[in-house]
């Protein structure tokens, strides 16, 4: 269910999952006028949970799942100059703040086509998530682009993406898996408030609108094998293909219904229309898995993935800092009669981006670097019944 829905059909046993992961970023953000800044990430855990129901002695295994899909949190510290996000009217401490996150439930199916071949996909409903508490510069508004004013912003959404896959099974030892995931789109809406003052030479300039926000996630082809090439050992290989160039090519920001009249008479208009650009570029992961039989009931296992970050640098900023390219994965796997109990760590390898001139309006992020590393760790327990 979290990769390729066709491996249902080979399950003949109804199986339960139920896990736990949790992350920890590190990070700095540095930049020349304003010295050595830091991000903090609070070590969030997700829960996520799976069941596979055979239908009788017919080829058909039900399934159903809650997964966390994507989640990316930051919470930077930084002093902002005068010229900064501020412009001349320096907004002094900050603590900027931004979550993103997508949970995917979904309900597949897969089938057997004799001895060799299993088929399948899933409908999945995606519950989106967006805060933000930062300078936001608007990039396309007419009158009010390079403004950089204070924003806290929070939506949430929902949306509809598909999976389908195959897999062939050449024996117990040798198998073989292809899999397509669908692009969505999500429409999520709330609030944003925040106070332009300091761009415009005020003691204050409070705002609130409501709030509409457009993301587009990208359609993911996946292609692997699992090889048991000796009684005690097992290799794994895979393939993703990310079409990230369709899907962000920009993220529409459209409040709507402002509040302050001073404020809508500089904007033009109660109702904001802006856009930030991203052209993140298509991308293909690689990824590869040992795993190593200790005794009849312990699995020992590592892995290695490489993925080019898909974030160009002239619109790379510190809140949507997703640059880590390597990761490292070990786990071991215990199973006893119906039981299995699976322990999983992963280190995303720090990985540093330099930008020496922002493409993004206001400057903000030009002559800065970020360091961004991850740790994970998963527990998952199952059991047939």
């Amino acid at each position: 269910m979290g990769a390729n829905p066709a491996g249902l059909g080979f399950l003949r046993a109804s199986e339960l999952n139920l896990g736990v992961a949790g992350a920890s970023t590190y990070s700095h953000f540095v930049k020349s006028t304003n010295g050595d800044g830091y991000l903090d990430t609070w070590p969030g855990a997700f829960p996520e949970f799976a069941l596979a129901y055979p239908v009788g002695k017919s080829p058909f295994t039900l399934g159903i799942s809650f997964v966390r899909d994507s989640v990316l949190s930051t919470d930077r510290h930084y002093v902002d100059p005068p010229g900064g996000p501020g412009g001349a009217n320096s907004y002094g401490f900050l603590e900027p703040e931004s979550q993103f996150s997508v949970y995917r439930s979904a309900a597949g199916v897969g089938v057997t086509l004799g001895k060799h071949w299993s088929i399948g996909g899933d409908i999945g409903l995606l519950l989106n998530e967006n805060n933000l508490k930062s300078p936001y510069a608007f990039q396309t508004q007419p009158v009010l682009n390079g403004d950089n004013d204070l924003l806290d912003l929070i939506t949430t959404g929902l949306g509809v993406d598909g999976r389908f896959g195959v897999l062939y099974s050449a024996n117990d030892d040798l198998q073989f898996g292809v899999s397509y995931k669908s692009s969505s789109r999500v429409d999520s809406s709330g609030d944003a408030s925040g106070d332009a003052g300091a761009q415009f030479a005020l003691e204050s300039l409070p705002f609130h609108y409501n709030a509409e926000i457009v993301d587009h996630f990208p359609k993911m082809v996946v292609g692997g094998l699992s090889w048991r090439f000796h009684p005690k050992w097992r290799l794994a290989l895979q393939v993703d293909w990310i079409n990230w160039g369709s899907s962000l090519r920009e993220l529409p920001v459209s409040p709507a219904n402002g509040n302050n009249s001073t404020f809508n008479t500089v904007a033009g208009s109660s109702s904001i229309q802006d856009s930030t650009p991203l052209n993140w570029l298509d991308k293909f992961v690689y990824r590869g898995g040992l795993e190593y039989t200790i005794s009849e009931n312990f699995l020992a296992r590592v892995g290695y993935c490489y993925g080019a970050s898909p974030i160009p640098t002239s619109t790379l900023t510190s809140l949507t800092a997703a640059i880590v390219e390597n990761t490292l994965t070990a786990g071991l796997g215990y199973h006893w009669k119906k039981f299995t109990l699976d322990l999983a760590y992963q280190w995303d390898v720090p990985t540093t981006r330099y930008i020496a001139t922002s493409g993004l309006l206001s400057g903000d992020y030009s002559s800065s670097s970020t360091k961004v590393g991850v740790h994970w760790l998963a527990l998952t327990a199952g059991l047939k019944f």
